[in-house]
């Protein structure tokens, strides 16, 4: 019986060519290169936004009053008379939060900086507190932020702050960082102050907003390298760094106020 042999070279499967691709011949006859066929550039992919390698340890949320533990270990000054300050929240509400840290094994914080605040809510009978959850401080940094935000929420006399650091010293918590930023406060240098101009110079204010933005952006991607390590700086420098931040936070929500 006779068997019809399959024609291998008919086949565009095994032929090594495409039969809808046909050979491009030149004028020569001899068969084009496929170099001659012009070709897209490689796409250039835009460079990853820099990622945190760990997800953030400081977040802002409501914290009920009744959660706060009744302890003044970084409560570096009274509260005194908080009637005005109770007056500003019931009109303005809570600008600026709180910072707190949980307290080991339990659902409650302990105070670090706003004892006023707090006080004064209370007065208002309250139940919630605008905070800052730290969900790891050291001693020694939760004192620095308690300093902090002493020494930039009022304008302590110099017995005032001498007598804070007498205290801090008798009672061994007086750390090297605390004791630099207690004397940065003492100090009365006029070098330290900014520079006069002379005359007033004209700005434009979409042009600064412009630049301002700009740089801002490069910090944000520096801040974003500087984070996996920031536990690595000195506890001076953290201090410093947690201080500028929490400015540029406390205008953010100036801004946004403002706005709406």
């Amino acid at each position: 019986m006779e068997t019809r042999e399959h024609d291998e070279s008919s086949t565009p499967e095994t032929s090594g060519e495409a039969a809808s691709s046909p050979e491009v011949v030149d004028s020569d006859g001899a068969a084009a290169a496929d170099s001659a066929i012009p070709t897209l550039p490689p796409r250039v992919e835009p460079a990853p936004v820099p990622r945190l390698d760990r997800p953030p340890e400081v977040e802002e949320r409501l914290v009920g009053l009744d959660q706060l533990d009744e302890d003044q270990t970084f409560q570096l000054r009274p509260a005194g008379d908080v009637g005005r300050l109770a007056m500003d929240l019931a009109r303005l509400g809570q600008a600026f939060p709180v910072d707190v840290r949980p307290v080991p094994g339990t659902d409650r914080y302990q105070l670090v900086s706003g004892f006023r605040r707090v006080a004064a809510l209370r007065f208002l009978r309250r139940t919630s507190v605008l905070g800052r959850v730290h969900a790891r401080l050291s001693d020694e940094d939760a004192l620095l932020v308690a300093l902090a935000g002493v020494l930039h929420a009022a304008a302590p006399t110099a017995k005032e702050l001498a007598d804070l650091q007498a205290r801090l010293e008798q009672e061994g918590r007086l750390s090297a960082a605390a004791r630099d930023m207690l004397g940065r406060a003492q100090e009365t240098d006029d070098s330290l102050a900014p520079e006069s101009v002379e005359g007033e110079e004209e700005v434009d204010a979409d042009e600064l907003a412009g630049e301002i933005t700009a740089r801002l952006g490069e910090l944000n991607q520096d801040l974003a390298v500087l984070a996996p390590v920031f536990d690595a700086l000195e506890p001076g420098q953290r201090a410093e760094l947690l201080q500028q931040l929490r400015y540029a936070a406390e205008l953010v929500a100036y801004f946004d106020q403002e706005e709406s």
